[in-house]
């Protein structure tokens, strides 16, 4: 089997590894004269990130098999190698330093709550500047940027501090139903990280060479990216956004599910509860759950996806299915129905495709090969940016599934920041 082969398994697997435990330390600093009201407060730390035996033991039983992987290096045409050999480097490095912690923010009742999140930053403490990210989906708490090393983490190699927050229903707060793709919530909740990191970054003296800042967000992600540049320049105009980097995210919601019933499938089927669920807890709409889910789905949605045990591979298993019909009521499949009548209301709300008129740069990118988040998404986002003037820029491509677009995706921003110079 061809080295190259393999080491795209290895990193395709890390995009949904397993919890891999890190080496924390003792802190070396006082953090008591930090404010808990305005600053993340950190409760550890660790330098470096996973053992290469770890990332041997990340590949996730039929997550991305090393015959699949060969396939998508056919489909997708990148250099996966110079990928793997990069993000493999990086990751078993002691290039970086990591902070868990905790910062105040709201919840979907306006209640002030405080939220976990992770900040990463070069070892040697020279910032050039600081990334904010939006985490992809995840289904198990270990997956949490808390409990594990997010592979965006490799940012913070090229002199960036990378800021990344749990969200909502993970971390400290995985007892709670996360609020799944709540557009403005979420990003409420990220700001109100950056924001806390600022001055933390000042304390420990990684204070960012430069004000401005990357934006960047894969699949649920993706989206959240783009609800933070809107939330940001809306409201916090003061924020000067260098770029925002948003890939494979489900910007028309509507859409995302009407391809998805439409095609009685999808890759990750624990998404259509999570969406439907999401939209009920953040926008309050008090949906009658038991005529939306198949009665499988009611009983053991708390246990599936709530419990936050589960990796997304298992609950798949679980669910055994990934035909939509087995998910959702022939209700839940007919748009007039009055449940769906409310649902479709919280999903537009919470789509930015037709609310946002970006003002700093905006980068897009999707494969056209997603069956996770259809390309529908993209195309309707273009077509909306189109008419306003806003700074887009566009990648859209036959770039394989949405695990072998993701890898894609993290290689051209890996190629972008290379290309900056001093970022």
């Amino acid at each position: 089997m061809k080295k190259s082969i393999i080491l795209f398994a290895v990193i395709a697997a890390l995009s949904s590894c397993k919890h891999v435990p890190e080496q924390w330390i003792e802190f070396d600093s006082d953090w008591s004269s930090l404010d808990p009201e305005t600053c993340f407060i950190p409760t550890k730390s660790s330098y470096g990130t996973i053992s290469e035996s770890s990332i041997n033991n990340c590949l996730v039983p039929g997550a991305v098999t090393v015959k699949e992987a060969e396939e998508e290096t056919k489909t997708t045409s990148f250099n996966a190698t110079a990928l793997a050999r990069e993000l493999v480097s990086n990751l078993i490095s002691n290039t970086t330093k990591s902070y868990i912690g905790t910062y105040k923010s709201i919840d979907q009742d306006g209640n002030p709550i405080r939220l976990s999140g992770r900040i990463i930053v070069p070892a040697n403490g020279q910032v050039s500047r600081i990334m904010v990210v939006g985490h992809f989906t995840i289904g198990n708490n270990l997956e949490a940027p808390s409990e594990a090393f997010p592979i965006e983490g490799v940012f913070a190699g090229k002199g960036l501090a990378v800021i990344i927050s749990d969200y909502i229903g993970y971390g400290v707060t995985a007892d709670l139903v996360h609020p799944y793709l709540c557009a403005e919530l979420t990003a409420r909740n990220v700001v109100d990280m950056y924001e806390a990191a600022l001055p933390f970054l000042e304390f420990i003296n990684c204070k960012p060479k430069y004000d401005d800042i990357f934006i960047y967000g894969y699949s649920q992600g993706g989206a959240t990216a783009v609800a933070v540049q809107k939330y940001m320049e809306e409201n916090r105009p003061h924020i000067d956004i260098r770029i925002c980097l948003a890939g494979g995210g489900p910007y028309d919601i509507c859409a995302t599910y009407d391809k998805i019933v439409e095609n009685d499938y999808t890759d990750y089927p624990c998404a259509i509860p999570m969406i439907i669920q999401g939209m009920n807890i953040g926008n309050h709409i008090d949906l009658d759950l038991t005529k939306i889910f198949q009665p499988v789905m009611c009983e053991n949605i708390d246990k599936w996806i709530n419990s936050k045990n589960y990796y997304m591979h298992e609950i798949t298993q679980m669910m055994g299915s990934k035909k939509v019909s087995t998910i959702l009521t022939e209700e839940a499949r007919n748009k007039l129905s009055p449940e769906m009548g409310k649902l479709y209301l919280a999903m537009i709300d919470n789509s930015t495709v037709q609310s946002f008129e970006p003002i700093s740069p905006l980068y897009l990118f999707h494969s056209m090969d997603d069956m996770v988040v259809p390309f529908e998404n993209a195309v309707a986002m273009r077509t909306h940016l189109s008419n306003t003037n806003a700074n887009v820029s566009y990648n859209f491509g036959k770039y394989g599934s949405h695990t072998a677009g993701f890898l894609r995706f993290l290689l051209t921003v890996m190629e972008y920041l290379g290309k900056e110079g001093d970022i």
